[in-house]
This record gives C-alpha cells, sequence and structure tokens, in this order.
C-alpha cells in the first residue's frame, strides 16, 4: 500500500468518524411547529376572515360561513360580523368580565341589540365552538400538548409529518400532516359545574363531538354526572398549512373516524394590527350596535 493511498484511508475515516458522532438534523415538522407555537402564543392581537365549515348533526354537507373576526388576547376582546347568509350582517361583540360577562349582539334586520351569554343557544346553534375558542390559542395548545405527548412515547415522526410546501390563496406555507395512531374514544365522568366548553379546554378535545357522541343539547348544559363518550385527542388526522411569513396555521382540516368534521380558512389576516383604543366598543364608528 502506497503512502497516498493510506493517507486517503485515513482522510476517509476521519470523516466517517467524524459525521457519526454530528448531532442529527432535528426534525423539520417540530421546527415548524415550534415557530408555530411560539408566534400564536407572541400574538397581541389580529383580524382576519375565516371561512368555518363544520359537520353539523342531520346535514349530508359542510355547513359554515365566512367571518369577519377581531381579537384582543389580554384581556380577551373579539368582535364578529357575518359576512355571508344565513346570519348575514349580525355583529357580536364580547369582553371578558363587561356587561356581566355578557356579549352583545346585534342581529341586524331591523331587531334590537340584545346581551347573551357566549354559551347561549342563540349563539351557538349549529356551531362547533363559542366565541370563546375565537382565533388560533386553542389550535397551538392541541399542538404542543400532542408534540410533548409523542415525544413521550418516541412516536414524533410517527405523528407529525412536514409534507412540503404548497401556495395557498396566494401565500406560501408549510403543509404538516399530523395523524394520531392512538386515536380512539374513552369515557370521561363530568364533574359538577362543567360543560361542553370547559371539557374542551381540559381534553382538548372537540366540543362539538359531546353533541354528536352523547346528544348534549347546548353548550350551556350542565353535565355533571354524566359519562361521556370523548375522543382521546383532537382529532384523528389533521393538516395545517403555515403560513411561512407569520408562521400561523391559516388552513386547519380535523378529521375523525367518520371523515372531515371541521375545515377552517383564514383570509386576509394581520397579526399586531395595532387596533384603535375604541375599536372593542360598541361606540366604535364601524358598528351598529
Amino acid at each position: 500500500m502506497t503512502k497516498k493511498s493510506l493517507l486517503l484511508i485515513v482522510s476517509i475515516l476521519f470523516i466517517v468518524t467524524n459525521f457519526s458522532f454530528m448531532s442529527k438534523p432535528e426534525n423539520q415538522a417540530k421546527l415548524i411547529l415550534s415557530n408555530m407555537v411560539s408566534a400564536v402564543n407572541a400574538n397581541k392581537d389580529c383580524m382576519y376572515t375565516m371561512r368555518s365549515l363544520e359537520r353539523i348533526v342531520g346535514m349530508k354537507e359542510l355547513r359554515g360561513g365566512d367571518i369577519l373576526t377581531k381579537i384582543n388576547i389580554s384581556p380577551f376582546k373579539v368582535y364578529l360580523k357575518m359576512i355571508t347568509d344565513p346570519n348575514k350582517g349580525t355583529e357580536v361583540l364580547y369582553a371578558k368580565g363587561e356587561r356581566g360577562d355578557k356579549a352583545l349582539v346585534n342581529p341586524g334586520r331591523f331587531l334590537p341589540t340584545i346581551k347573551l351569554n357566549p354559551f347561549s343557544g342563540l349563539l351557538t346553534k349549529q356551531q362547533h365552538h363559542t366565541i370563546l375558542s375565537s382565533g388560533f390559542v386553542f389550535t397551538a395548545k392541541v399542538t404542543a400538548e400532542g408534540m410533548k405527548k409523542a415525544e413521550a412515547q418516541k412516536r414524533f415522526d410517527e405523528v407529525f409529518t412536514y409534507a412540503g410546501d404548497v401556495t395557498w390563496n396566494g401565500r406560501s406555507c408549510y403543509k404538516i400532516v399530523i395523524e394520531d395512531p392512538t386515536w380512539t374514544y374513552t369515557t370521561y365522568q363530568a364533574k359538577k359545574g362543567e360543560n361542553m366548553y370547559s371539557i374542551s379546554q381540559k381534553l382538548m378535545i372537540p366540543e362539538y363531538c359531546m353533541v354528536e357522541l352523547d346528544g348534549v343539547k347546548g353548550f350551556e348544559d350542565d353535565l355533571g354526572g354524566k359519562t361521556l363518550k370523548v375522543p382521546t385527542s383532537y382529532a384523528k388526522k389533521t393538516t395545517l398549512y403555515i403560513d411561512k411569513e407569520n408562521n400561523f396555521p391559516i388552513y386547519q382540516e380535523m378529521q375523525d373516524d367518520k371523515g372531515v368534521f371541521e375545515r377552517y380558512e383564514f383570509y386576509n389576516l394581520k397579526v399586531n394590527p395595532h387596533f384603535k383604543a375604541d375599536e372593542f366598543s360598541q361606540d366604535f364608528s364601524e358598528y351598529n350596535f
């Protein structure tokens, strides 16, 4: 063996040895989702139009509409305006702790403005969520807990997949697919004072699943003492399009064992738009309360 050949072998061994000790690159899906969670948690307020499509008991097709939404995260304040039928023109204004913790509702059609509990049947009829779930905070929370669970089970790569880049509504996005191999149904014994919203927040599951699975009539119902059939996680499969510019999940589609049960599309998203001082007041000039 020549000296030149020996040096070449030594060099190759050095490169291979050093490469083997290099830390593996972090999973790209983990980086993308961690950035999403951080971006949402750092957000102070936002504005967007959301297209909501939801599976409703007794209806063959997903049902929904377009809603102009403004949110101040802390203290929580939200303004909604329905911009498509059947409730086109309806406005809702809610500020935590104000007006006896009730929402101000302008039904339109020359009807008087009224105050309603956020869980009222008039506000939640054929809806998957209450106005308290508006925004991206709950999505980020569910995602973060799902990541934590998958890592603890050493199944992160099995659950979370970066499926490439997509252009959606003119926005360059990361596509993330989340598939929970452990998703199934279990039971939950509701405690006194718990309703669909509080149980959803506690277990991080869809509120509306309790309507479909357990025949719960309304978000206001005290479910204490009832044994509920619930899913073990929010969705069996979730598809997210995460905007590369702001790291927000502007397209969200959730599936269970029956198929798609929710799809939310976010248009014209503005993060931290610097609302005017009276923008969450009923006296704001653009509202009709």
